[in-house]
């Protein structure tokens, strides 16, 4: 056996949660035997991230960049450990101290800024069934009191060396959704991925082309297996959702900016603005060469358009100005919209 040596996620990490297999069987002391009971209990995959065997030894399961699926409604931000057993009495004094090991190394990663916890304080459950807060000396907030020295822990190679697929770890009780379903059941998924940021179109209950291109992308930004189905891993993670990222780039872009990037819209608002203002402009000096002739006299000798203005007089030139004025709100406010709409990822 080699040394397990722990190395934080990138992803963000605030807590860490104990958990026991429910199992004293010695076959069943494994990653791979997990696995196979939450694949037969219709999950997808394993939902811990390290598994403590009795010889204290210490097996990778999911990859601890993926959230994990271990505490329905409460995976986000979090790591899942599980040790082997049932029994109080039959955990291993190996296994009590590799997870007091494990759990300091823990926090010495993160600075003391995680806390730990057991499934049973968020779930009516008694997992883990050992007094985890005296083992870990942990005070109300959940904060590590345990002292340990520089340990080396013992890593054990999983038996199963398969892929582990980001799933869900509890069964939801809603119905598998897929292109083409209808219903109460999709309506709601839409409502949930609207208020995400993932734009559906019109809420419908109809599972659309742009239904699932909001779940695809749901699902990339998850750690998902991207397949634009609903079942039980989506679902979880729409519990734990957090708003789309949007990346600064999209954030901060402007009209002009989405003109030069071939965006017709934005060219076709900044055309339209221009030729309101320009009808602006046209009224506006129609309106002062019929109240003074100032225009005509310097144009004249260009042989340019102050007949045209002085035919079309004043209250002809005061609606040109209006209509060149609301033409350019029209222009200014497909603009915004074609922008907004840019920020906050409902358009390419």
């Amino acid at each position: 056996m080699s040394e397990f040596i722990f190395r934080p996620p990138a992803r963000p990490v605030t807590r860490v949660f104990i958990h026991c297999s429910a199992s004293d069987n010695p076959a069943h002391d494994s990653v791979a035997v997990i696995r196979q009971w939450h694949i037969a209990n219709g999950w997808s995959d394993i939902g811990y991230h390290l598994f403590i065997r009795k010889d204290g030894s210490i097996e990778p399961g999911r990859s601890l960049e993926r959230m994990p699926a271990a505490q329905a409604g409460h995976n986000r931000g979090t790591i899942a450990i599980c040790l082997h057993g049932l029994d109080e009495s039959r955990f291993t004094a190996a296994q009590i101290g590799a997870l007091q090991a494990l759990c300091a190394a823990i926090n010495d990663a993160y600075l003391g800024m995680v806390t730990f916890h057991g499934h049973r304080e968020v779930a009516a459950k008694s997992c883990p069934v050992i007094d985890y807060r005296k083992v870990l000396k942990l005070d109300r907030s959940g904060s590590l009191g345990i002292k340990v020295g520089k340990a080396v822990l013992k890593s054990a190679m999983p038996a199963d060396t398969g892929r582990f697929d980001d799933a869900e770890a509890h069964r939801s009780g809603r119905p598998v959704l897929r292109l083409r379903s209808k219903g109460w059941a999709v309506k709601q998924l839409q409502r949930e991925l609207t208020a995400l940021g993932y734009h559906v179109g019109r809420i419908d209950g109809i599972f659309g082309a742009r239904t699932r291109s909001a779940v695809l992308a749901f699902q990339a930004d998850n750690h998902l297996i991207a397949d634009g189905v609903v079942g039980n891993a989506t679902y979880e993670a729409l519990d734990d959702g957090l708003a789309r990222p949007i990346a600064e780039e999209r954030a901060n872009a402007s009209v002009a900016g989405l003109a030069v990037d071939g965006s017709r819209i934005a060219q076709a608002s900044i055309a339209q603005g221009a030729a309101g203002t320009v009808f602006t402009a046209g009224g506006a000096l129609s309106i002062i060469e019929q109240s003074s002739g100032s225009v005509s006299r310097i144009t004249r000798s260009l042989g340019t358009f102050g007949d045209a203005l002085s035919a079309l007089g004043p209250w002809i030139g005061g609606l040109v100005i209006a209509g060149g004025v609301y033409v350019v709100i029209q222009a200014v406010r497909a603009a915004r919209a074609r922008r907004d709409d840019h920020r906050t990822g409902k358009t390419a």
